[in-house]
């Protein structure tokens, strides 16, 4: 007997026994999860703070080209991170009128409660087997099946039963990646659905399912990918090529709706900015040991099962599982951060071992069903009691005025406001959710995009040669990005990661400003505060830096801006996307502005447009075509290809409505 389509008509009594499925699975989360609601327990050796902050200050830079001046030397606010957890948290806040943290810990919880779900209505739609989708998805809830296979420690059976779900989701920085993940499922129905009828209402929802995954992380379009090429290899073979054709469409259409945050030139500058996590020759084993599994699937799985959604979470699950697999036994990889793919292994592990169970399953005599369904519905019951203890755990109010990452962002606040400053660590990541101090880095290091700040980083924390030469290259690299202030973190400081090598390498260098659990914050001696500086030409860094110890043409540079023969400058903010300079300027000389160049910054002098310029550290100058007191406007509004991107995303989410009523439309023309 051939497996059901997936596409037959759903009975009543299949929709309620679904239905009821579906909402004990989201009962038996949000049991588990409802704290998460109801307060903010601020994780602070965790990301939490970054996305808090996004919430907190994005205003309106969800819908058009705005600077973010608080990280990285100021960047545009697309290259920050991707905006859906953030979004949806400063949506839930307003909404709600509570503190961005909140926002942020009710997405958490609405993520963990809706992953299971859209894993199950998937799941069953797909294979119209409610109660096997419903045995997944809860297996999905209760259980971290890579522990058996590539565990985060040593081995154990009861590591099965972990909450390594919970745990990673609540407790550390996977909030956006398990928010991909809940719309991964909702990718490979429509996806399929898609393939098999062809029709623009299933398209127009791929469409918006692959961005939702590419906007909530950057593990989202690698997801899809994945799922793309596992479903062109297993439904319906023998269209592959119209199948491909369709596949890659779909997959423009939901790029173009993210466009505004996956603009060619932002993959371009991660892709380098992640180079040494990238490729190598190693990384040939890695995909080579995956594409021999695919093949071998391949070859076997249609003799072993007609079924091709079996064909394809099989396929899936041993391409994802293979990315940590090989890591873990043969210390290759192909792709960034290889351990993090143990959730995609998860979500298909799960499907595929209940399907797999499933024929043996219906062999077995009743009575001996009946008695496991109840051992296993009591081993879960006793997962969803410790998974609610531990989110209380978890999620218990932390007095967050106490912590060292709230006093030091305050007190460099109510010191030294409009003053850059390297915060370190967890007081970095949280700094931004409390102030809105520009910091020197505070990104999140997978998207940062400026090489020459990651060495000045490096060089900072990790030093270099002997204690006397790293506190030389440390001040010079700060005062080069316009940094006055620099907290360093001791070795039993409360910072929750103590990255520096040598904590007291400023002690008697600098002078102490504040000082506080391990935690000193030093005044960087800059001539003015201004971040905009009249120099020599010649002062100008003209070559990108090749390591943290390069340091030649940016010591040239911090001399010119040391020298107390030149003027100073005022630099003001007029809102985000407009900079206002007043300096004095004389032949030979040019202005730098210590904010990071982008191609969408323009700079005008008495209405008349200045070229503005890249310097090898990343930041921006230009040659004034005036003597003496002059006014500089800088402007901010994007660069074409942000524009460009904007208005695309705008007609692709026009395009979700207007294709499927479309098509409507002349279908009933067609009929009548």
């Amino acid at each position: 007997m051939n497996p059901p389509t997936g596409l037959e008509k759903t009975s009543r009594g299949e929709a309620f026994q679904a239905l009821l499925y579906a909402i004990i699975l989201f009962w038996i989360n949000l049991y588990v999860a409802r704290d998460m609601f109801s307060g903010s327990s601020h994780q602070m050796g965790s990301m939490h703070g970054f996305w808090t902050a996004l919430a907190a200050h994005a205003g309106g830079s969800w819908f058009h080209a705005t600077w973010w001046p608080y990280w990285s030397m100021g960047i545009p606010f697309e290259y920050t991170y991707a905006p859906l957890v953030p979004g949806l948290a400063a949506a839930i806040a307003a909404l709600r009128g509570v503190s961005a943290a909140m926002g942020f810990q009710s997405v958490t919880g609405l993520v963990y409660i809706f992953g299971p779900l859209t894993l199950f209505i998937a799941t069953w739609r797909l294979t119209r087997a409610p109660g096997a989708s419903f045995a997944a998805a809860l297996t999905y809830s209760v259980t971290a099946v890579s522990q058996l296979i590539v565990p985060d420690q040593d081995f154990a059976f009861k590591n099965l039963l972990g909450l390594r779900r919970l745990f990673v989701t609540v407790v550390w920085d996977d909030t956006p990646h398990v928010a991909a993940l809940t719309f991964l499922p909702l990718v490979i129905l429509f996806l399929a659905r898609s393939i098999q009828t062809r029709k623009p209402i299933y398209y127009a929802a791929t469409a918006a399912s692959i961005a939702g995954c590419a906007l909530a992380s950057a593990f989202g379009p690698v997801m899809v990918m994945m799922t793309a090429l596992c479903l062109l290899f297993t439904l319906q073979r023998g269209h592959w090529f119209g199948n491909l054709l369709l596949t890659i469409a779909l997959g423009m259409w939901g790029w173009a709706i993210a466009a505004p945050f996956l603009s060619p030139s932002l993959m371009s500058a991660i892709r380098q900015a992640n180079a040494a996590d990238g490729w190598s020759l190693e990384s040939f084993t890695a995909i080579g040991f995956t594409l021999l599994g695919a093949a071998i699937l391949h070859h076997f799985l249609p003799r072993w099962t007609s079924d091709w959604r079996i064909r394809f979470f099989a396929m899936f699950a041993w391409v994802s599982s293979s990315i940590p697999i090989c890591q873990q036994l043969l210390h290759d990889h192909f792709m960034p951060q290889p351990e993090r793919y143990k959730f995609e292994m998860e979500l298909a592990l799960c499907v595929v071992a209940v399907f797999a169970i499933r024929p043996l399953w219906n062999r077995i005599p009743m009575t001996i069903r009946c008695a496991a369904t109840f051992l296993l519905l009591t081993v879960a019951a006793s997962q969803v009691r410790d998974f609610r203890k531990a989110e209380k755990e978890f999620t218990f109010p932390v007095g967050i005025t106490g912590t060292v990452e709230y006093r030091a962002s305050q007190w460099a606040r109510q010191n030294y406001p409009n003053v850059r400053i390297f915060m370190p660590g967890s007081i970095g990541q949280w700094t931004n959710a409390f102030t809105e101090l520009p910091q020197f880095s505070g990104e999140s290091y997978t998207m940062a995009v400026n090489p020459s700040e990651q060495n000045a980083d490096m060089a900072i924390l990790f030093g270099f040669g002997t204690p006397a030469q790293e506190a030389q290259a440390t001040v010079t690299w700060l005062k080069a990005f316009g940094t006055g202030e620099v907290a360093i973190s001791g070795k039993d400081s409360k910072e929750y990661w103590k990255a520096f090598v040598r904590p007291e390498k400023l002690e008697g260098v600098l002078p102490v400003l504040w000082r506080e659990d391990g935690v000193t914050i030093y005044r960087v001696p800059v001539r003015e505060v201004s971040l905009a500086h009249i120099v020599p030409e010649s002062a100008i860094v003209r070559h990108l830096p090749k390591a943290p110890g390069d340091i030649k043409e940016t010591e040239s540079y911090v001399a010119g801006l040391d020298d107390a023969s030149l003027p100073t400058t005022t630099f003001d903010w007029e809102g985000r996307n407009r900079i206002r300079i007043h300096a004095t300027v004389a032949s030979g000389q040019v202005l730098s502005v210590q904010e990071t160049y982008h191609p969408g910054w323009h700079a005008a002098i008495a209405g008349r447009s200045q070229q503005v310029l890249k310097d090898g550290l990343g930041l921006m100058w230009l040659r004034p075509d005036c003597r003496g007191a002059c006014e500089i406007v800088m402007d901010y509004d994007g660069g074409w290809e942000l524009r460009l991107c904007r208005w695309l995303s705008w007609l692709a989410i026009a395009a979700l409505a207007i294709v499927p009523i479309g098509s409507h439309l002349r279908r009933d023309r067609t009929t009548g």
